[in-house]
């Protein structure tokens, strides 16, 4: 009986061990794709998941990568929900177009980990949704963020905030080019460099790290905008002021990290982008030029208002009989010496409509001081006198000659 139990005993041991056997084989099985295709899913730390062939997961499910996640071959993986990789993504697959490349991202990607994070010398990652984590991944291949652009945009300025009072409405052309397009590393300035097929289209593809250049130009007849003023935001958050590489006019240069969606410009505001005129305020010993915010060295005019200021001449200057200039044009003051620029400067003449629309340089003529000018009056009272006496003389001699010939 003793003999029986232990044989009984030795054939259940060898039973159990048998039945523990492909459960440990389980745990060292690679999975196939198709194990986690479609459903929320979790691939366990220390096991590895090999892509062969399309694999897609879709909205509204989550792939947590605890092990290894490895695309190879021809491998396509189309993300629309979420995936975690808090393991290893391995990245071989050597596809180029966005329907066939190693990832193709249009939901959500998040690393957690750097061990293993890896996109191969020839593989591709078309993003065109979120990817976290982004210095978790090692990039040898080449990935490509998803800009959605916008061509043109108009703006309607209310009337009560306008300098003539009146509902403009501005239409603004937005050009685009890739730093990859352009011959020098300043043909941005240029807007002939700027490729209109590119801002005709939805969307392009930057590569992550590449420059993309954004001119912006309102119509022509709109001088009055400043697009040196504007900014821009990038997925609803403002860009720093290093993006604006051209102050005079609204160049941009963003380097996308991530995919763009949302591009748009900061300055729907009229006073934060109308043109504004910084005017030196001249001054010597002898006067100095003062406008309604007082004595100041210089003063900021706003396009299409008029600009008032007066010369006050020093006290030992005061006898001196000016002339005052805007650029080429003479001005003249008002009952209050109050000199008014209300609008364009023409050559020698200032227009009474539109407001100042450009910078201009106050000059003031005739300055000089009263002790000199006293000189200058008995020097000429001298000469005055001189030529009396000369012209007595010669009227004499005059006279004395026609009654000798008479």
């Amino acid at each position: 009986m003793k003999h029986i139990k232990k044989t009984l005993s030795i054939i259940l041991a060898c039973l159990l061990l048998a039945s523990c056997l492909p459960l440990s084989a389980m745990a060292a099985t690679i999975y196939e794709y198709d194990v986690i295709q479609s459903k929320n899913a979790t691939i366990a730390s220390g096991n590895d998941v090999i892509i062969t062939a399309n694999y897609t997961i879709d909205e509204g499910v989550t792939v947590t990568v605890n092990g290894t996640l490895t695309v190879s071959g021809s491998g396509h993986i189309e993300n629309n929900g979420t995936l975690i990789v808090n393991g290893g993504l391995v990245l071989t697959a050597t596809e180029s177009s966005m329907d066939t490349a190693a990832l193709y991202n249009k939901g959500t990607v998040t690393f957690t980990s750097s061990s293993s994070s890896a996109l191969g010398q020839a593989s591709y990652i078309y993003n065109a949704g979120t990817i976290n984590g982004m210095d978790y991944l090692t990039i040898l291949g080449t990935l490509y963020h998803q800009v959605t652009l916008f061509p043109s945009w108009t703006e309607t300025y209310d009337k009560s905030s306008t300098y003539d009072r009146k509902e403009h409405t501005v239409t603004f052309t937005v050009k685009y080019v890739l730093d990859s397009l352009l011959d020098s590393d300043t043909a941005y300035l240029s807007a002939e460099s700027y490729n209109n097929t590119v801002s005709s289209e939805k969307t392009t593809w930057v590569e992550h790290g590449e420059k993309l250049y954004i001119l912006i130009t309102p119509n022509e007849e709109e001088d009055w905008i400043d697009t040196g003023r504007m900014q821009l935001t990038v997925n609803g958050s403002l860009i720093d002021a290093s993006a604006r590489v051209d102050n005079t006019r609204g160049v941009f240069c963003i380097i996308p990290t991530n995919s763009i969606n949302n591009l748009a410009v900061y300055s729907y505001a009229y006073k934060s982008i109308v043109k504004l005129f910084e005017i030196t305020l001249p001054r010597t010993d002898g006067y100095y030029v003062t406008t309604m915010d007082g004595d100041i060295d210089t003063c900021t005019v706003e396009y299409g208002t008029t600009f008032s200021f007066r010369v006050v001449l020093s006290e030992d200057y005061d006898q001196s009989e000016i002339t005052v200039y805007a650029d080429a044009a003479q001005l003249t003051p008002d009952a209050y010496g109050y000199y008014d620029i209300t609008g364009p400067i023409v050559d020698d003449a200032v227009t009474t409509e539109g407001g100042v629309q450009d910078s201009f340089t106050i000059r003031v003529l005739g300055v000089a001081s009263n002790s000199a000018r006293e000189t200058v009056n008995s020097v000429l009272t001298f000469i005055q006198e001189i030529f009396a006496i000369i012209q007595s003389i010669f009227e004499y001699f005059s006279d004395l000659f026609s009654g000798l010939f008479s």
